[in-house]
């Protein structure tokens, strides 16, 4: 495996909890050599015009993608990645839109909360303005620990999650498993677990998890990831043969200054160009 990155299938733009525009997320793939990539924003394709613009532009080519919040049994926030999607596709816009909206209520009503937070304790209150500004769209909770830090209310993104947006929090308004991968499959894309890891650390759970869902449509598992040890990412690999299922990966990249590293896994350790190679080749007829 090279030293040094060339492709990417898990980033986040300011559109949904990156801090980085989807421009500059693009830049930065072209500076790094990361010439094939997914924009995958949470619950929204808004930015993806302006990173394919982006990509033409600086040499990248950029794949539709999306992070799909699902709940499944006592799973209340499974990710599910959509890729190579047509975002204009009539009925999986419309379900976006929905999604969206609810985001931006949810965005909005933990501000509210912080804002009472920061009130009982003499403290100035988030502008909303300013936040919606900064989100392009649907308000994370990113965006606002970033507010709390530019604010001096706290000073460092930790503390603002820990003081305040933990405390805060509303649930999210989420799709089924089945609704996921029926809407991403008829928009003519294919859907993949994101960082199983995150969910469960024992195998047979996780076996279990990917072969149900193998059943209702999912086509690929995120192996690939940095909250993955090695020795998981043979077992999902494993898994993901067995089952007859892809595998993806990607950086997880925020923008954040010490968070996942855009085209890495690890030091020294880029996301493998397997991705693309077998997720080109799942969506050759």
């Amino acid at each position: 495996m090279p030293l040094y990155p060339s492709v990417d299938l898990h980033m986040h733009t300011t559109y949904s909890d990156g801090l980085d525009t989807p421009t500059a997320l693009v830049a930065k793939a072209s500076e790094l050599g990361v010439w094939n990539l997914a924009i995958t924003d949470h619950d929204t394709v808004d930015g993806l015009p302006e990173g394919i613009e982006a990509g033409q532009r600086y040499g990248v080519q950029v794949m539709s993608g999306i992070e799909l919040t699902v709940q499944f049994e006592d799973y209340r926030d499974i990710h599910i990645l959509g890729y190579d999607f047509d975002p204009a596709d009539a009925a999986f816009a419309a379900c976006i839109q929905r999604m969206q909206e609810a985001r931006l209520e949810r965005g909005l009503e933990i501000l509210r909360r912080v804002n009472r937070m920061l009130g009982e304790v003499g403290k100035a209150p988030i502008d909303e303005q300013r936040v919606l500004a900064r989100a392009q769209g649907a308000v994370a909770r990113p965006h606002l620990a970033q507010e709390l830090v530019e604010q001096g209310c706290v000073e460092t993104f930790q503390e603002a999650f820990q003081d305040y947006l933990v405390p805060c929090d509303v649930p999210k308004a989420t799709l089924s498993p089945q609704d996921a991968f029926r809407m991403v499959a008829e928009a003519g894309g294919i859907c993949s677990l994101a960082h199983p890891g995150t969910l469960s650390s024992d195998p047979v759970e996780i076996e279990r998890l990917l072969t149900t869902f193998g059943r209702m449509g999912l086509a690929g598992v995120e192996a690939y990831h940095h909250c993955h040890q090695p020795s998981f990412i043979d077992f999902l690999c494993q898994c993901a043969r067995q089952l007859n299922l892809i595998v993806t990966g990607g950086s997880d990249y925020h923008g954040r200054p010490q968070g996942a590293v855009l085209g890495f896994l690890d030091v020294n350790k880029p996301v493998p160009e397997s991705v693309w190679t077998e997720l080109m080749a799942a969506r050759t007829p």
